[in-house]
């Protein structure tokens, strides 16, 4: 009976404390990308542009230009004695140029993210956890990369 009332009173503190993901409401960046030129990886670039287009919208006195060059490596790390692939390297590699419209500062960032794994027989279920992986490795990068424009924006 204890130990429900000690979770219970637990569950309600750690409910009203006040936590709120950070990622939640985008709209409190104090920046506008006011042109997004991308390069590279079609796919990667389509994902990139829906999660980017929302801070075209925002109203800020920060104005930046953004240019994304994506690009995307599947790497056959071992074979085995026939000469089939047995596992794979996939890395999704971003550079974004960030500049500064009132005075021309422009920085420059590299995002990088690698993942290892094994084939499978089944070459449509290999496809399909190929792409399941990509879109995972890329959320992570955007997370980091609006992490960075976050933090960067009173920098330039």
């Amino acid at each position: 009976m204890i130990k429900k009332f000690i979770t219970v009173l637990i569950f309600t503190f750690i409910l009203s404390c006040g936590y709120s993901p950070v990622f939640q409401n985008d709209k409190n960046f104090n920046f506008k990308l006011d042109k997004i030129s991308y390069i590279g990886d079609k796919k990667l670039n389509r994902n990139l542009e829906k999660n980017l287009e929302l801070y075209k919208k925002n109203e800020s006195v920060n104005i930046f230009d953004l240019d994304i060059t994506s690009f995307k490596n599947v790497d056959i790390l071992t074979k085995d004695e026939k000469g089939n692939a047995t596992s794979f390297k996939t890395k999704i590699n971003i550079n974004i140029v960030l500049t500064n419209k009132s005075n021309d500062k422009t920085i420059t960032k590299n995002f990088s993210r690698e993942k290892t794994y094994n084939s499978m027989d089944n070459k449509f279920e290999l496809s399909q956890y190929r792409l399941n992986l990509e879109k995972n490795i890329l959320s992570i990068i955007l997370q980091e990369i609006k992490v960075f424009l976050s933090l960067i924006e009173n920098d330039l």
